[in-house]
């Protein structure tokens, strides 16, 4: 992706979490002098990608294990995957089966999870 490319994908995904410039830069750490430099797209291709990362990786977190059960449904399906197959990318635990599909587990199983099946199966 582009630098333009990636400040527009940055920006979605802040425009979801009501995440203002400043308090994204204040998460990521910029200096003052790192943040002029990604205001004027001179900095790095690399530091783009890496904000991009970790406001995916906020907005991931911002949604509800509900949420997050209906974006790996949505890969189960699109990909026409049996349920042991999905289970088995997903690494769940059959003994955690019924809390996982109740979506009674942390969100970070489901982000973790979602992870592993973007990873193999390069969903969004």
């Amino acid at each position: 992706m582009s630098i333009d490319e990636l400040t527009k994908e940055i920006t979605r995904y802040q425009n979801e979490l009501k995440l203002p410039d400043d308090y994204l830069f204040n998460i990521v750490e910029f200096t003052p002098a790192e943040v002029t430099a990604y205001r004027n797209k001179q900095a790095a291709l690399t530091v783009y990608q890496a904000v991009l990362k970790q406001v995916k990786r906020l907005y991931l977190l911002s949604l509800s294990p509900a949420q997050l059960l209906a974006k790996l449904t949505t890969i189960k399906q699109v990909n026409q995957l049996s349920e042991t197959t999905w289970l088995a990318e997903m690494n769940v635990n059959v003994a955690d089966l019924p809390d996982f599909k109740a979506g009674k587990k942390p969100t970070m199983v489901y982000v973790t999870a979602l992870n592993a099946l973007t990873k193999k199966y390069n969903r969004k």
